[in-house]
């Protein structure tokens, strides 16, 4: 059960609630501290946190970790004389309290029955100096990343910490404070701090934290960038063998064979990371988008896998979720259906209907309004010298995204409707009606023919993709004019989160799939296990014009193939990268497993398991995500 977090009382006052800068001062001066006999200090109060219900809070995005590195708390404040307005107040007073934060940690560490000289040091330095070596920095961004969730930031991602400590550890090596292996086990040590809190750190499922590792990159003439750092952190991961946090690999058609191979023995053990990210697609979508060619070059990602720019993008990727069965689902309950008497008609009607949603969601979200934040101001570029708060505009982007669910679903059922309604006239749109709005009743020989068809969503066929593109492109045209009260444009993707939890209350489809029964998987065909089939038709998805907020292959692949084809398979990988994937995610386990740990959780407590787009244990999932897990290992593996 994921723990409920609770607000201190004192944040109110005569029933009206404090202001920020106060109850952002009670949180640093008031929160229980605790220093473990260990490298680092890290902890979380989670009976004292700060009260966002009073607005949107921001959420899934990447703070700038790498600010709190080249400068202390007191030189990162405003001089007295640019204090112009409320927000620089407010900036100073967060890096105050901060420093308040750091005075008490140093005192809590001079009480220690150990020695603690050299983590003293490092506080002492937080507050006036920048870091000076690879731990120190590593502290550091602890340190930003703890203060983030005791203030109750959801879903905070990790960034790019291979780039960011990059110059600490090659400093630190040629002077021979360290070697890698002496810096391999500090990785696994941060990997298990991170670690530590995750019941508390998750969102809807245990495991949804939003913990994620951006490694990798590549510059703006397309080589790969990497280093040590990128290898280390993966292996650090390989080792640990837990869930969190997790990870995404960057990868563009030049990375070396060598780090797909590492990635891939990582992935193998059924961790289920690191996500692969194709830069050959991704970026010129970013910079198509508008986004500055040198910052898209250095994206990260939010939660999951939503593209953004770490410590510049301030909007939320996840505001919503757009069902694209929703539509259909209305088209069949509200239309004349004896007046459509054309395919071509049944999807120009459909369009209408989509659109109608798609403006419903403009307007819950031109309904929201961001918090005030100026922590994160503190650690998103721009704000500083804009002089506003992320809330205000200060930051770079202010681009919002949605995610969707159900498009495999509707795309076959569309074709089920062409064949048997339009091209083999052996039903009509009024019987299509009849079977979704009583979930197959009497209609059980049509259902088990329509459940026993192979799914053609996912697969290299014209028909298939030409459609799906027709329907993203009508989504984009329609987001085409959005902008936030903020001047930010909304993207969306085909990836979302909300495949089991959008299908609980939603009826059958003409698909064969009962009501309440869960939708598609991303973008995944276990009817099919020719994963080049799948490759092959994400690579011809159409991702410009706002459709790139997430578009993960999702597949699910035994151990054993993986370990019998390991050549092949990372052959395959390397082709995939060039066929033009966006993304890619794998769950490598057997049915077997997974029907065994159902059966005897007690023999299987760190069964890890791909959800979503983050990595869990097995026993902590809901039932019915265990369902689908098992249903979709056994369709492939057969």
């Amino acid at each position: 059960m994921i723990l409920e977090r609770k607000i201190p009382e004192d944040f109110k006052e005569n029933g009206v609630e404090k202001g920020y800068d106060e109850e952002f001062g009670l949180i640093c001066k008031n929160i229980r501290i605790q220093i473990p006999n260990r490298r680092f200090v890290y902890f979380i109060d989670s009976d004292y946190v700060m009260d966002t219900s009073k607005g949107t809070a921001y959420e899934n995005l990447t703070p700038a970790y790498d600010k709190i590195l080249h400068a202390g708390l007191r030189q990162m404040k405003y001089p007295a004389d640019e204090v112009t307005n409320s927000f620089c107040q407010s900036y100073n007073l967060v890096l105050e309290n901060l420093t308040i934060l750091a005075d008490r940690i140093i005192k809590e560490l001079e009480q220690c029955d150990y020695d603690t000289k050299r983590q003293r040091e490092w506080f002492e330095r937080l507050k006036d100096a920048p870091a000076e070596n690879f731990e120190e920095a590593v502290q550091r961004m602890l340190f930003v990343n703890q203060v983030f969730w005791q203030t109750d930031h959801r879903l905070v991602g990790l960034g790019a910490w291979d780039f960011h400590l990059e110059d600490y550890y090659r400093k630190d090596i040629l002077e021979g404070r360290l070697n890698q292996k002496g810096v391999l086990e500090i990785l696994k040590e941060v990997y298990r701090i991170l670690h530590e809190h995750y019941e508390y750190k998750s969102s809807l499922i245990l495991g949804d934290t939003g913990q994620i590792f951006v490694l990798g990159r590549s510059d703006q003439e397309g080589n790969y960038i990497y280093n040590d750092l990128t290898y280390l952190f993966i292996e650090a991961m390989r080792e640990v063998q837990q869930t969190e946090p997790k990870c995404l690999l960057r990868v563009n058609r030049h990375t070396p064979r060598k780090l797909l191979e590492i990635a891939l023995e990582s992935i193998a053990t059924g961790i289920g990371a690191p996500l692969l990210a194709n830069d050959d697609v991704v970026i010129p979508e970013l910079i198509n988008f508008g986004i500055d060619k040198q910052d898209a070059c250095e994206y990260t990602t939010s939660a999951c896998w939503e593209p953004l720019i770490g410590g510049k993008s301030s909007g939320n990727n996840n505001m919503t979720v757009l069902n694209y069965l929703k539509a259909l689902d209305n088209l069949l309950k509200r239309e004349r259906l004896d007046r459509i008497d054309s395919f071509e008609k049944l999807k120009y009607i459909y369009y209408i209907y989509l659109k109608r949603n798609i403006r419903a969601v403009k307007r819950v979200l031109d309904s929201r309004w961001f918090q005030y934040d100026p922590l994160l101001s503190v650690f998103m570029n721009d704000c500083y010298e804009n002089k506003k708060d992320v809330s205000w505009g200060g930051a770079r982007y202010h681009h919002i995204g949605i995610t969707s669910v159900a498009m495999g679903n509707l795309v076959n059922s569309l074709l089920n409707i062409k064949e048997y309604v339009f091209d083999r006239k052996l039903y009509t749109l009024y019987d299509v009606k009849k079977c979704v709005l009583q979930d197959f009743e009497g209609n059980e020989t049509l259902w088990k023919e329509l459940k026993a068809k192979a799914s053609r969503y996912g697969t290299d066929d014209k028909e298939v993709t030409v459609l799906v593109n027709e329907i993203t492109s009508c989504v984009a045209d329609e987001l085409e004019d959005y902008r936030s009260c903020l001047g930010g444009k909304m993207k969306i993707g085909l990836s979302g989160a909300a495949y089991m939890d959008a299908a609980r209350g939603f009826g059958a489809s003409f698909d064969g799939r009962k009501a309440g029964d869960a939708f598609t998987v991303h973008i995944s065909n276990e009817d099919n296990n020719g994963f080049t089939e799948i490759v092959n038709f994400a690579s011809q998805m159409e991702y410009s014009a706002a459709r790139f907020n997430g578009n993960v292959i999702d597949f699910m692949v035994s151990p054993d193939f993986i370990h019998s084809n390991w050549d092949k398979y990372v052959d395959f990988l390397m082709l995939s990268i060039k066929k033009g994937f966006f993304e890619m995610q794998m769950n490598v386990v057997s049915s077997k497993t997974l029907i065994e740990a159902r059966r005897k959780p007690e023999q299987f407590p760190n069964l890890i398991v791909r959800v979503w787009g983050f990595s869990a244990y097995f026993k902590d999932l809901p039932e019915d995500y265990k369902d689908v897990l098992i249903e979709r290992a056994l369709n492939n593996e057969s």
